[in-house]
């Protein structure tokens, strides 16, 4: 896999919080960085603030279901960072190339995640312990 051009950048470093109303401004005085947009993935059971800093991203989650990854992730009494996503040209061909390659998946099938983007994660056990989101931008954006 390495070397794969099919990888544009690092889209994001995703965040868990407890609360979205107490982290956006601890966040905003920490990092000097204004929230740009908030938006709820309801399938996800999340509610998502994404900041900018430089040409880099990353997004507070904020659980809205007991059941939801994040609020699981908190329960466990983890806090910080909860996955990194790559931004990717062709979302398919590289979760066809992880199945070959028996990578473990959490999505077989790309879903739609904030900002209409098509999304799948690979499970941890996959990637060395680090939950990955793959993201492919639609092309009609």
């Amino acid at each position: 896999m390495h070397g794969m051009k099919r990888f544009k950048k690092i889209d994001h470093v995703g965040i868990a919080v407890p609360r979205l109303a107490e982290a956006i401004p601890l966040y905003e005085a920490l990092l000097g960085a204004l929230c740009e947009h908030v938006e709820e993935v309801a399938d996800q059971k999340v509610r998502t603030a994404f900041f900018s800093v430089g040409e880099s991203h990353f997004e507070l989650l904020e659980p809205t279901a007991d059941d939801s990854p994040i609020a699981q992730f908190l329960a466990k009494g983890r806090r910080g960072i909860h996955h990194l996503c790559v931004e990717v040209d062709d979302l398919d061909a590289v979760l066809a190339e992880y199945r070959a390659k028996g990578v473990r998946l959490i999505d077989e099938q790309p879903r739609v995640g904030a900002h209409g983007k098509r999304i799948a994660f690979v499970h941890p056990a996959g990637t060395g312990g680090l939950l990955l989101e793959l993201s492919e931008t639609p092309k009609d954006h």
